[in-house]
């Protein structure tokens, strides 16, 4: 009866969707903010604090906060690992502790606001020891270690070229790799007295390229690659994060840049391009741009510019462990820098898709066997649904929640339980009309308090209003 109970309150939940307006209420912006740049549920005292606020300019204060955020800066490390491929065993084989640089590297960059093209140019002129020169793993991760595979890569994740020709192949034959005597360390290095190729050199654009011997022959590419005068650079970035923040890309799929796939609004594109380049690609300012656009303010509705999104894999599973309080444990299949992750890791923050869990696979955790942002699945799946619905493991989570025990201790009423339980799990206060049924439930079935709170937080864990970012 439960079971049924709660399946028929989410159904409602869903069709209680909202006709299209410019601007969608604080409480749905202060939760979209939260999980589009932290991946991670706000607080019930921040929830209060936002909305009670009357400051004007709110909205873009809190944005500014969450870019410069712990949570807002790793989980945009998470973004780059997805791409980046980061990951300690087949196909990568980073390795662990190669692993754990690389993602400290990819973090100070975020931290410090690196611009784009220099984070860039940090990774393609990388070279030394995968454990002492961390942006050295980028060349490291490939499975096939070719002058050919790794232009095609670079070109795939920084133009959108999902099929190129090998014209500026030759720029990475001088890439070298070997072992030390250290456990699992290997150099990158350059044959820079490698003689220069006979063949003229023009990229795509007809760009023509100019070797010198005795010097580094990814320096001519690098230059061009990240010059402002090669707009597509800057294009496929700012594409990305539109793509990162509303799970569509303006030219999509986002990297995938043939000529018969035009953008959906080529006047947009440009804007933002416009201003990345003039930003001197800053990466936080266009972000900031994309969260305070029109676009991302709208109220969701099926008309509307803004979609509902299923929470990717490792974002649902922490959710769960928030409103909960009781958070899943990691560890590693290979023993080093340590087989068990601290308590109360994030899912957010594992660093390594090779770490997994089988909730995480559950939800579609991305692999990260290729570089394609495709590759990560959000749809909802029966499985996926009836884990919710009938799992006696999320079951003993909600009832074991110290969270629930003391708001049922602190709040004596039902319409405060409540209040507190949907500020926790949606980020907004409990609507007269929820509260109505919720009493309703409760003098129905006679329950105590403490039966309809785990009802109600179960019941809101499945709706679709927990599960998307709406």
């Amino acid at each position: 009866m439960k079971r049924i109970w709660v399946f028929t309150l989410c159904l409602a939940f869903w069709a209680m969707g909202a006709s299209a307006s410019e601007r969608c209420r604080d409480e749905v912006f202060f939760r979209r903010a939260h999980l589009t740049v932290t991946g991670a549920l706000p607080s019930s005292q921040e929830c209060i604090k936002f909305l009670n606020d009357n400051n004007p300019n709110k909205r873009s204060a809190l944005v500014d906060r969450l870019l410069k955020s712990e949570l807002g800066i790793k989980y945009m490390q998470m973004h780059w690992g997805d791409i980046l491929r980061i990951k300690s065993e087949f196909p990568s084989n980073l390795w662990p502790n190669g692993v754990q640089a690389y993602n400290r590297w990819i973090y100070e960059q975020l931290l410090n606001n690196v611009p784009y093209d220099q984070m860039v140019r940090g990774l393609l002129l990388s070279e030394g020891s995968n454990f002492r020169s961390p942006a050295a793993n980028f060349y490291r991760g490939f499975q096939k270690r070719t002058p050919e595979n790794f232009y095609a890569n670079i070109n795939l994740l920084f133009l959108g070229n999902r099929n190129c020709e090998d014209n500026g192949a030759l720029c990475f034959s001088q890439i070298k790799f070997k072992s030390t005597k250290e456990w699992k360390e290997e150099i990158v290095y350059l044959d820079i007295h490698k003689e220069l190729p006979q063949q003229p050199i023009r990229l795509e654009d007809g760009t023509p390229l100019r070797l010198e011997a005795d010097s580094d022959w990814r320096e001519a590419y690098v230059e061009w690659l990240t010059s402002r005068d090669n707009r597509r650079f800057a294009e496929v970035m700012v594409n990305r994060m539109w793509y990162w923040v509303f799970g569509k890309g303006i030219v999509h799929e986002p990297d995938d840049w043939r000529k018969d796939n035009k953008p959906s609004n080529p006047q947009l594109l440009n804007r933002l391009t416009d201003h990345f380049i003039k930003s001197g690609f800053n990466m936080r300012a266009l972000m900031k741009r994309i969260l305070l656009s029109e676009e991302f303010n709208s109220k969701m509705a099926p008309e509307g510019f803004y979609e509902p999104q299923r929470l990717p894999a490792e974002v649902i599973v922490d959710a769960i462990a928030s409103v909960t309080g009781i958070w899943s444990t990691y560890s590693s299949r290979v023993p080093e820098p340590f087989t068990f992750y601290p308590p109360r890791t994030r899912a957010t923050h594992l660093g390594d898709a090779t770490v997994s869990s089988s909730e995480l696979e559950l939800f579609g955790k991305v692999s990260r066997d290729v570089s394609l942002e495709s590759q990560r699945n959000n749809s909802t799946t029966a499985r996926q649904l009836l884990y919710l619905m009938n799992s006696s493991v999320l079951e003993n989570r909600i009832r074991k929640s110290h969270f629930l025990n003391n708001i049922c201790k602190e709040n004596p009423s039902l319409e405060q339980v409540a209040d507190a339980i949907t500020l926790r799990t949606l980020s907004r206060r409990a609507t007269p009309q929820e509260k109505q049924l919720y009493k309703e439930y409760m003098e129905q079935n006679n329950l105590p308090l403490k039966e309809v709170a785990i009802d109600i937080m179960w019941m809101q864990i499945n709706s679709n209003e927990f599960l998307y970012n709406h």
